[in-house]
């Protein structure tokens, strides 16, 4: 191209077109759910803080109950500062232009990681019981992640390699969320139940009574259900990844993430008032984005080449 220009590859303009606007989008709405009347109580601190510091080793215990000890004293002002920071946030990457964006998403990584430490301990991923159903490895590093992927030049968004994290970071993910549910202690009744069962309690009573099924099959069927869970996260982790992917299998995972984000998430917790953001799951599918847009881009030429192949043996 003239004057040494590089052109955008027409995939790669898509995925910033449609991550950038749906990020800044889940900011505004993270920045509402913080003004909630609730957040603005002790009640944001007994319900979403303090019960990060369970499990925790004794180092990240310390700087979360650190962290408690300075909100707690003046926690209306601290939580006006949090639902401020995330509404700054999302005017810039809303704003459409390509500076206050970038600035925004700075921003974004920055702050990600405070909450991830500070308010989410990481996860829970250091507790030896983190499972994707629940939200591991923390909504709000997920958040970062797509930052950081967003904040990369287009020259780093090459396809030509077999694998590449911007690509198959998700795919990656996924594998790392079965092993994670394989060795966490879900293969019996109580402990895989408990996981659907602390969901429902805190929910409307239609969406507990919507969960009460998957929480009785958990505690009757824990080996085959805990298997069933596995197997569809390290399928929808090795056929989503790189040369392996097939965009049957990022449909598969999406409608696993959907039934993840009722009966594990709880919608993140939004209808119950104390929910400061959608939990994972949506933004698990957003890092499926970029892989899927990929594999549907390469499905004709796969198909071509299967149709020579054929031919020149027939």
């Amino acid at each position: 191209m003239a004057n040494g220009a590089v052109a955008v590859d027409p995939v790669v303009a898509r995925i910033r077109r449609t991550l950038v606007p749906v990020l800044g989008g889940l900011w505004l709405l993270d920045s509402f759910l913080q003004m909630q009347p609730g957040m603005f109580t002790m009640d944001m601190i007994s319900t979403i803080m303090q019960p990060t510091l369970q499990g925790q080793p004794a180092w990240l215990a310390h700087l979360i109950a650190w962290s408690i000890r300075w909100v707690s004293p003046h926690v209306g002002w601290w939580n006006w500062g949090f639902a401020g920071i995330q509404f700054v946030i999302a005017f810039l990457l809303l704003s459409g232009r390509p500076r206050a964006v970038r600035a925004g998403l700075v921003v974004s990584v920055v702050w990600g990681l405070l909450v991830w430490v500070f308010g989410e301990g990481l996860g829970g991923i250091l507790t030896g019981s983190a499972t994707m159903l629940t939200g591991a490895p923390g909504s709000v590093v997920l958040y970062v992640w797509l930052g950081l992927v967003l904040l990369l030049p287009d020259a780093r968004w090459s396809w030509s390699a077999p694998y590449t994290w911007v690509r198959d970071g998700a795919a990656a993910l996924w594998l790392l969320a079965a092993a994670a549910q394989a060795t966490g202690g879900y293969w019996t009744g109580l402990a895989l139940s408990s996981v659907f069962q602390s969901n429902a309690s805190m929910q409307p009573a239609w969406l507990a009574g919507l969960i009460a099924p998957v929480v009785a099959l958990a505690a009757h069927a824990p080996v085959l259900l805990n298997a069933l869970i596995i197997a569809v996260m390290t399928a929808v982790g090795l056929f989503t990844l790189g040369p392996l992917a097939r965009p049957w299998a990022f449909w598969l995972g999406w409608a696993f993430l959907a039934g993840v984000w009722v009966f594990g998430q709880g919608f993140g917790m939004i209808l119950t008032g104390m929910g400061t953001d959608p939990n994972a799951a949506p933004l698990w599918a957003l890092l499926m984005w970029p892989g899927y847009l990929h594999a549907v881009a390469r499905a004709p030429a796969r198909t071509a080449r299967s149709l020579s192949a054929a031919a020149r043996s027939a």
